[in-house]
């Protein structure tokens, strides 16, 4: 029998996954109307997608855009769920192995509507890549689609944008047949144009705050992964509180945006704004103006790190305060740099609004452009100097 294209890109197996894709996310649709903005509904389904800004009224405003991937996470749930099937292990959520994928819809989101969220930039619009090695990953489990397809939908709800296409590709000999690449790109806006966060208002003084994590969200992940396949029960690893470490390092990612736009829109002078991804702490220094960012108070360490610190420490890692605080977010998933005068409304507002808590973690000084942790090693205080 003559091969077809069928036998290595099977659409029907791809098809649904789209259609309950389409399903899922057409309430989100809405989302955008809240800035004056309609999807066009006549290109729902197309080749590309149309947005209607005739009723935005203010059009003072800078469109912006956004790429991101989520890197290696979903690899522990998929590790997680074969394992389940194969060894009957158990998994503490109610929802059993088919849960391990609920967050990653969101935690792949976040990569893109936190990094927009930089700049000053409220997202509208995302658009999700779902690519697969195999189509079969898709038609064994539909519960386990739907689960994922969910965590996507979550978000959009939580950050009030729409998800109005997509992508489901197969891409054989690409990826890896038993997982799946996920990515995705947001469109926002910045209105009005004053709400630009660029970082070049910092001044010294200003107080150094930092939004908590939820986890280990999604930077780091290839770290506590290696640490993690040394224990004998690698991601099944007790951690207490009827959870295993595999369950936890799938804690979703926070959503920062709405927070956030609740303080501008209380009229909060915000002078700068980070996610806490790749490099860490580090990013804290990423204005180009010459002042030293000094971090006098560390928040408590969560149970997660201390863990992963502790078993890598046996097992031939750099552990170092350097080395963790620099890879990993330990428990800050975001900083914003404001004058003092806005301490009250920066702590309360992301609390009130969608319970975040927020700790004054420095100040902005006088000095080299770097940030100084309140810790020392070989005798000398740590400091990184982009």
């Amino acid at each position: 029998m003559s091969l077809r294209y069928s036998d290595f890109v099977d659409y029907d197996k791809l098809d649904p996954v789209k259609r309950m894709a389409l399903e899922m996310f057409e309430p989100t649709l809405v989302y955008p109307e809240r800035l004056g903005i309609r999807v066009v509904s006549s290109t729902l389904g197309k080749t590309a997608m149309g947005f209607d800004f005739r009723g935005v009224v203010d059009t003072d405003f800078i469109l912006t855009s956004n790429v991101e991937g989520l890197g290696t996470k979903n690899k522990i749930a998929d590790e997680m769920y074969a394992t389940v099937l194969a060894e009957k292990r158990k998994i503490a959520d109610a929802m059993g192995e088919k849960r391990l994928y609920r967050g990653l819809g969101q935690d792949t989101v976040a990569m893109s509507v936190n990094d927009q969220l930089a700049i000053g930039a409220d997202v509208f619009s995302y658009n999700d890549i779902i690519s697969c090695g195999n189509s079969s990953w898709f038609s064994t489990d539909m519960e386990r689609v739907s689960e994922l397809l969910q965590g996507y939908r979550d978000a959009a709800d939580a950050g009030q944008f729409a998800i109005p296409q997509g992508e489901t590709s197969e891409l054989r000999d690409v990826v890896f047949p038993d997982t799946l690449h996920l990515a995705g790109s947001s469109i926002g806006l910045i209105r009005p144009p004053s709400r630009h966060v660029t970082g070049d208002r910092i001044q010294i003084g200003d107080i150094i705050y930092g939004l908590e994590s939820s986890g280990m969200h999604a930077n780091g992940i290839a770290k506590a992964r290696r640490i993690t396949e040394k224990l004998k029960n690698g991601y099944f690893t007790e951690l207490g509180k009827n959870k295993t470490v595999g369950e936890a390092l799938l804690a979703t990612t926070t959503l920062y945006s709405r927070a956030v736009m609740a303080m501008l829109d209380a009229g909060v002078d915000i002078h700068y704004l980070q996610p806490i991804t790749g490099h860490g702490w580090e990013k804290i220094a990423r204005p180009r103006k010459q002042f030293t960012y000094v971090i006098e108070r560390l928040p408590p360490v969560p149970s997660l790190f201390r863990a992963l610190i502790e078993w890598g420490s046996k097992n031939g890692f750099d552990m170092s305060d350097k080395e963790n605080y620099f890879t990993w977010n330990m428990g800050i998933g975001y900083v914003i740099i404001a004058p003092e005068s806005t301490r009250e409304a920066v702590l309360t507002t992301a609390r009130d609004k969608c319970g975040i808590s927020t700790h004054i973690l420095g100040y902005v000084a006088e000095g080299d452009r770097q940030v100084l942790m309140p810790f020392s090693e070989n005798g000398k205080q740590v400091a990184y100097t982009p």
